[in-house]
């Protein structure tokens, strides 16, 4: 089998198991700025611990998945441009970072949860008032590592562009899409809402690239190489 057809249908078997991890992560999660409008939401957060331990758990998969995709990208894209690939590298860390940080704040949700159940009524004000912060520093966290990923996507759709490694029409369609994801999270953090359709049309851009992927590979005829560079001339 042609070395760019396997590589590619690697990467799309990753990315679906991305897909399969993470989805179900989001729903699993039950945290959204709602919740915390009722009194007792740290009780209704205690009665979800089980399903939102394992939604950080599938997001932290999802999340190692993508690191692991630039790691074995890494060397293609180097082939290219050196400079792209530590920089998609570098994106992929400082997500995880950001995700990791956002779990540990859901994590002290639960924490705060169980410590609210064995409060007294009249000290449960601060647990809750506690709890929202909580709530908020994942959402914050989780749009920065929103604009990591399409940062670091908007790399990758630029490569693949440039090689032909998969058709120009994905690529394209690739960069619009997470560069209205980027555009979205910058409107939520100025207080603007965004319509869900935006982050609909990234998920149904990933699921079509991960279908061509794991039919045709990359493109077998393409041939990664460095970018020409004007030759300096002599005074």
């Amino acid at each position: 089998m042609n070395a760019n057809k396997k590589l590619g249908r690697i990467i799309g078997v990753l990315l679906l198991i991305v897909v399969i991890s993470g989805a179900p992560g989001t729903l699993l999660r039950g945290l959204s700025r709602s919740l915390y409008e009722t009194p007792d939401f740290l009780d209704q957060v205690s009665q979800n611990a089980v399903q939102m331990r394992f939604s950080v758990l599938l997001d932290m998969i999802a999340s190692s998945l993508w690191v692991g995709i630039s790691i074995v990208l890494y060397p293609l894209i180097k082939q290219y441009r050196h400079s792209l690939a530590l920089a998609f590298f570098g994106l992929w860390i400082a997500n995880i970072a950001i995700i990791i940080s956002g779990n540990m704040s859901h994590l002290s949700l639960l924490s705060l949860s169980e410590e609210y159940l064995g409060t007294a009524a009249s000290d449960q004000g601060v647990l809750n008032a506690i709890g929202m912060v909580k709530i908020e520093e994942y959402f914050w966290s989780h749009f920065m590592s929103l604009m990591l990923y399409s940062s670091a996507s908007l790399f990758l759709f630029y490569f693949f562009f440039k090689t032909r490694l998969v058709p120009r029409f994905l690529s394209v369609w690739g960069m619009v899409a997470v560069s209205g994801v980027f555009l979205a999270c910058w409107s939520n953090i100025f207080g603007q809402s965004v319509p869900m359709y935006v982050y609909m049309h990234n998920g149904l851009h990933i699921i079509s690239l991960i279908i061509w992927l794991l039919v045709r590979g990359f493109n077998s005829s393409s041939l990664v190489s460095a970018p020409t560079r004007p030759m300096a001339h002599g005074g």
